[in-house]
């Protein structure tokens, strides 16, 4: 027979707790993610290297040139005028897309006889239509300025708003919304306190998506167009042969890319899915 004392001596199950299993399981897996980019990075960096060493630098310049000419640019106030430009081009791009996506989907949802033009002829047409067109035709209504490469850009992202947004829309909970018709028959109030915040998740995507896809279009506006921008200093340093220089330009864009991915979008998409548990 065990007595009291005997049986506060007998030593406890073998292995750590659960929760300390599992932490320290979730600190191996971010160390072997952040080594896999870390080796990702060195591989590119030395293929980079390898073959600059091969190629002239007109072909293919080599890491350290391009940083160099990284770091020149900076120093240049003409350049840093060109690439707040771009930066512009693209906020107002995305936002006035956002916006008139949002106003067509929501007049869609309202006025159901109207989805199969906005969903089956609208957003296709916009969808097909090629980006380089909508530059062309900007270039002959609005000239060579800032508003053909906005103008250009919003209308080649008209289609993904519509789209995403009217999907959120299509998912809405119909409990919900007949809840907000008994409470107020107003709908701009239901739109503002019940289905905006209900598609805040799709419409935090639909800017996310558009925010990545924008700075495509919008050098490229910027090439055809020659507006000031991140694309018109791409086109003189093709017609100079300074690819050091093109190769700085896509650099810049990854960083700023990356940048406000991780540091702003990553950051809310945690908080909107710990809010909306998605």
């Amino acid at each position: 027979m065990v007595t009291v004392d005997e049986r506060a001596e007998v030593p406890p199950a073998e292995g750590r707790p659960r929760s300390r299993m599992i932490a320290t399981q979730r600190v191996a897996d971010v160390t072997a993610r952040r080594l896999g980019v870390v080796a990702f990075l060195v591989v590119v960096a030395a293929t980079w290297q390898i073959c600059s060493e091969f190629f002239p630098p007109v072909l293919i310049p080599s890491p350290a040139r391009v940083a160099n000419r990284f770091i020149t640019l900076w120093s240049n106030p003409g350049f840093l005028l060109y690439a707040r430009a771009t930066v512009i081009h693209v906020l107002a791009s995305v936002s006035i897309a956002f916006v008139l996506g949002l106003a067509i989907a929501l007049f869609a949802h309202f006025f159901k006889s109207f989805q199969p033009a906005v969903y089956q002829r609208l957003a296709p047409f916009l969808n097909a239509f090629p980006g380089i067109g909508w530059a062309f035709l900007a270039l002959v209504w609005f000239g060579i300025n800032s508003e053909s490469v906005i103008f250009s850009a919003a209308a080649a992202l008209l289609p993904l708003a519509i789209i995403n947004i009217g999907a959120g829309l299509r998912e809405l909970n119909p409990e919900m919304t007949e809840m907000a018709v008994s409470f107020s028959r107003q709908a701009p109030r239901r739109i503002r306190l019940v289905m905006l915040p209900m598609m805040f998740p799709y419409m935090f995507a639909t800017v996310r998506l558009c925010f990545g896809v924008s700075w495509q279009i919008v050098l490229i506006v910027e090439l055809l167009c020659g507006a000031p921008g991140l694309g018109s200093v791409i086109s003189v340093a093709r017609q100079r042969y300074w690819t050091d220089m093109i190769f700085a330009v896509v650099v810049l864009i990854l960083l700023i890319v990356f940048v406000v991915d991780r540091v702003i979008f990553t950051r809310l998409q945690y908080k909107i899915g710990k809010a909306y548990n998605v």
